[in-house]
């Protein structure tokens, strides 16, 4: 399985993967193959089996594609699946291009292997239509300019984990946090997407370590008017906003955790009650709060974060208790916390094996 993220290639292989919902499959190696400036797919692949080991040619290779569109569900990547998808590239800029490079890259070394797409955008195929509609014209409705929604293996697999953990969840109404180099959050009920906070693109939502997140549209307008060009702005917007913006020197958490500078404590205060709120926004989608769990780079390794996070959420009753907090323990609310908190670390790999198994038993 191939997870290309704008910074990391994530690997894993299995051997007689188990599709069963209820059983966490055990990769027979999985990797994290850190990405240089200036790698071509084919180097990205080629580091990415060499650190796997794995013997021979595959039975067939599943990918996470960020942006799937309106699929519903993994699809083969045949021609026609890789054009539409190349439709959506300018939707997913850091993401979709370098994906559907890497299955030049498996194509060109193994041309007889089949490979399918797992999808982020899929989760989120149920969401009413009062969260899927943006306040657009009908005509910019109808080009595809509506809410997807992305993480979807990610929050796909934080619910499975806290299926496992507590098989009683059923219908409570739970807050899903995924933080890291991408971030966003989603409002779910009996295992279904009601709300979320990206809309069109991974762009928006939250702050993020270098993507601003949602802003003013109209500050967009006033930047393209005053000389920007659409390149420069997709860079500004995509690489060097969100924490790294505000802090003028990164968007790594520990590095601004450990900085002395004003500007990072703004921008590490910035990011928690951006956060905040938007656990609010989600529980009134749902109408109240039963679990809030954090995964991803920073909401499952940042205990500082979460616990800033969580001060501002007092008002609702929320309460960590510091020492698990600390300890990352799987359960880190308070005792008299009105709502379960929970940091839990996602199995994006098994979630596109799954799915893409799915679409490889289908395909016969």
């Amino acid at each position: 399985m191939l997870n290309l993220g704008s910074a990391t290639l994530k690997a894993a292989w299995y051997a007689g993967f188990d599709p069963q919902p209820d059983r966490r499959p055990v990769p027979v190696r999985h990797i994290d193959v850190g990405l240089a400036a200036g790698d071509d797919a084919d180097a990205r692949l080629a580091s990415a089996i060499d650190a796997l080991a794995f013997p021979g040619r595959p039975a067939w290779v599943g990918h996470r594609f960020v942006h799937g569109g309106d699929a519903v569900q993994a699809r083969a990547l045949d021609a026609a699946e890789l054009a539409r998808l190349q439709r959506l590239a300018l939707l997913a800029p850091l993401h979709q291009p370098p994906a559907l490079a890497l299955v030049r890259a498996v194509s060109q070394r193994w041309p007889h292997t089949r490979q399918y797409a797992a999808y982020d955008t899929a989760w989120h195929r149920g969401l009413p239509e009062n969260a899927r509609r943006l306040p657009v014209p009908q005509e910019w409705h109808a080009w595809g300019v509506r809410r997807y929604g992305f993480h979807g293996l990610a929050f796909a697999s934080a619910v499975r984990e806290l299926s496992r953990a507590d098989s009683e969840i059923g219908d409570d109404r739970i807050v899903l946090a995924h933080l890291g180099g991408g971030a966003s959050l989603c409002a779910v009920r009996a295992g279904n997407s009601l709300d979320t906070t990206m809309a069109v693109t991974p762009l928006d939502g939250v702050p993020m370590t270098t993507r601003s997140g949602s802003l003013d549209p109209g500050a967009l307008l006033y930047l393209l008017r005053h000389g920007m060009t659409v390149d420069s702005l997709q860079e500004g917007l995509y690489r060097r906003s969100g924490l790294r913006g505000i802090s003028g020197e990164t968007g790594d958490v520990r590095r601004l955790l450990a900085s002395a500078a004003p500007s990072a404590a703004l921008a590490l205060d910035v990011f928690a009650l951006r956060i905040a709120q938007a656990v609010a926004a989600m529980a009134t989608r749902l109408g109240g709060i039963e679990h809030l769990v954090f995964s991803g780079g920073i909401g499952a390794r940042s205990a500082p974060v979460r616990s800033a996070i969580v001060a501002y959420l007092a008002w609702l009753g929320i309460g960590l208790d510091e020492a698990a907090n600390s300890r990352g323990s799987l359960r880190i609310e308070a005792s008299a916390s009105r709502a379960r908190v929970w940091r839990v670390d996602v199995d994006e790999a098994a979630e596109i094996a799954r799915e893409c198994r799915q679409a490889h038993s289908a395909a016969g």
